[in-house]
């Protein structure tokens, strides 16, 4: 039992010492740069907004903010190796799925009830990062190698909490009136 348990350590904490031999090139690296490429795609959609002084699309500081660095983040990702780094592509790629989907209804005429749930969902997915966070943090002081990408952590941490606050505010500031 205890060898399947060091089996699975990977997921949490990529070793440091093998992490350029064991994973450059496997499907983890693959589709995280996959993700990677598809938020620079977002950031020139936001940038091509901003651009356009469009009056009908007015963009939100988190908006941009979000944009603008995601990509930064995600570059980092991959090129550190860092340590969970597909389980926060693979939660993050699902949010964005399901917000996505609330967009192209919304753009097709239908709308949708669940803009609050998108926001929730997004809300819990930060909380949960802080909890992988936690998990990273043990495994890098507790293994006998550390985990890669443990420097760009620290970056990510206090990026995901500037997001949540900004998430939280745009939470009570869009919900909270309505329930008043």
């Amino acid at each position: 039992m205890a060898a399947n348990v060091h089996d699975w350590n990977w997921i949490i904490c990529y070793n440091r010492l093998n992490y350029e031999n064991a994973l450059l090139q496997g499907p983890i690296v693959f589709w995280s740069y996959v993700f990677y490429l598809s938020k620079i795609l977002e950031f020139l959609d936001t940038l091509l907004i901003l651009l356009s002084r469009s009056r009908s699309r007015r963009l939100s500081f988190l908006h941009v903010y979000h944009h603008a660095l995601v990509p930064l983040f995600c570059y980092f990702g991959v090129a550190t190796g860092q340590s969970m780094w597909h389980v926060g592509v693979i939660t993050n790629a699902s949010v964005h799925v399901l917000m996505y989907a609330y967009y192209f209804l919304f753009a097709i005429g239908k709308r949708p009830r669940w803009k609050k749930l998108v926001t929730n969902i997004q809300i819990g997915q930060f909380m949960f990062c802080f909890v992988c966070f936690g998990a990273v943090i043990y495994y890098h002081f507790t293994s006998e190698f550390g985990c890669s990408g443990i420097d760009v952590w620290f970056y990510t941490f206090c990026f995901n909490v500037s997001l949540l606050a900004l998430f939280l505010n745009f939470h009570f500031k869009t919900y909270a009136k309505k329930t008043s």
